[in-house]
């Protein structure tokens, strides 16, 4: 199926998609803040796998002795393949028969449309493998033609349940996430999360806990407001809370009975990537070809290209590829706990 050209050009259709993939991942509900949008001219990432920044002390030693070898665990190189990831959006022939009636400028904003569905269809997709990544440390797809189980080594400690579930009003919410915080630093070198991610399932369970109420005149109680919890977490030298509910058309993205502590948030497009990790973003044989024309410096990321068959029915077909992966470099910088 020939590129459908006359209309609009892979380049022109590659510009809108980024354009607007880049504005779905700006919103603030997405996990691109600790697993940013990165792009590298490869079908692979290679980074360092160790010991999660754990490390041995260094040893003093007398002048003109030499240093000793500091132990510990070995640092080793990981490869990871970028798996491909595409959309395909036909407008089958009865809506083409509409778009006939169409002016060129009407024709053309209702092909950018369908642009706009394929790049919605990819964020969605890797949204929710940003959301496994979180969940449990590794990259797992579980497709009736793809199975993939990418696992970035989490300690097995960072993932479990509270003895006292916080829908027992009784639970000691605060003293949860005292001991979770003093756990993510013994696995993290001392550094301490920079975020507490959860629910609004979670949050209003967490708000709703006895050691929030009130006491009012008359030996009534109240619940504290949204605001005057945060104000308690923060007087209490804990992690910002951000809420998270992104679901897509397959349901939530991360289960609402659980939080998270993550390191702080930084840009989506952040080329360095976070401590937990980043999303990366390959260069396809398609963007290689010489009918999409793109430049050899714009190659890696998110392609599109618009298709349409010179023979009966005459489909036209908007397709969005990819390889694409978020990976996390030290996934002890998520840590997963059920509270609910």
């Amino acid at each position: 199926m020939p590129l459908w050209t006359d209309l609009i050009t892979p380049v022109e259709a590659t510009g809108i998609a980024r354009a607007e993939l880049e504005l779905i991942e700006q919103a603030k509900g997405n996990l691109s803040r600790w697993l940013p949008n990165v792009t590298v001219a490869s079908d692979h990432v290679k980074f360092m796998l160790g010991d999660h920044g754990l490390v041995d002390e260094a040893f003093y030693r007398a002048f003109n002795a030499a240093p000793e070898i500091i132990g510990g665990e070995p640092i080793k190189s990981t490869m990871i393949e970028l798996p491909a990831v595409s959309s395909n959006q036909p407008i089958d022939e009865r809506t083409q028969k509409d778009m006939k009636r169409l002016s060129d400028d009407q024709l053309r904003k209702g092909i950018e449309s369908s642009i706009r569905r394929a790049v919605q269809a990819m964020a969605d997709r890797n949204e929710r493998t940003k959301g496994v990544v979180v969940h449990t440390g590794r990259a797992t797809v579980t497709q009736h033609n793809f199975l993939m189980d990418d696992n970035f080594g989490r300690d097995a400690a960072l993932s479990y349940t509270l003895t006292k579930l916080w829908s027992d009003s009784s639970a000691d919410g605060l003293g949860d996430l005292s001991a979770a915080i003093e756990l993510y630093a013994s696995k993290n070198n001392g550094v301490e999360p920079g975020c507490i991610l959860m629910s609004r399932a979670a949050f209003a369970a967490f708000s709703n806990l006895a050691q929030f109420r009130t006491v009012l005149v008359g030996g009534a109680t109240r619940q504290p407001m949204a605001g005057e919890v945060n104000g308690i977490i923060e007087a209490a030298g804990f992690p910002q809370i951000e809420q998270y509910n992104r679901s897509t058309k397959s349901g939530l993205v991360l289960p609402k009975e659980w939080i998270y502590f993550l390191p702080e948030p930084t840009d989506p497009s952040n080329p360095d990537g976070t401590a937990l990790g980043a999303t990366f973003w390959g260069e396809t044989v398609t963007a290689t070809s010489p009918e999409f024309d793109i430049p050899d410096s714009e190659q890696p990321g998110l392609v599109v290209g618009v298709y349409r068959e010179d023979r009966i029915p005459y489909e036209v077909e908007v397709m969005a590829d990819a390889i694409t992966l978020p990976v996390a470099r030290d996934a002890n910088k998520a840590m997963a706990v059920k509270v609910l």
